[in-house]
């Protein structure tokens, strides 16, 4: 009895490590294909997914703006944005992003253009 106890634990050791292995080999593969897709997407110019699924690829144009100086915008507005860079990059942010978008709103509306302003978070 306790030779076929050890022989079925020694199995079960061995489905075990064999299925960590393939796992790792499957994380590796996901991550190569996730690397490969977005290479592509780049190169063929594709809306990111978040945004594709919103807007599609249809004959409607979508124009978009990423702030590349975030940090240095919101150093500007106020002497209380560098201690919260530090302890809270993502939560500043969000909060410039938002007056951003509420600003942007606001200049369109004032110039007579209606649009539809939304805030997408990329990876």
């Amino acid at each position: 009895m306790d030779v076929v106890a050890l022989v079925l634990a020694l199995a079960g050791l061995v489905v075990a490590g064999t299925a960590v292995v393939v796992l790792l080999r499957l994380r590796q593969d996901v991550a190569g294909l996730a690397e490969h897709a977005d290479e592509v997407a780049e190169e063929v110019g594709a809306l990111p997914p978040e945004l594709s699924r919103t807007f599609g690829t249809g004959a409607r144009h979508l124009v978009t703006v990423e702030i590349l100086n975030l940090f240095e915008l919101a150093h500007r507005e106020s002497a209380l944005t560098r201690p919260l860079t530090m302890l809270t990059p993502r939560l500043l942010r969000d909060m410039v992003h938002r007056i951003l978008v509420s600003r942007v709103r606001q200049s369109l509306s004032e110039a007579g253009i209606e649009a539809d302003v939304r805030l997408h978070r990329a990876r």
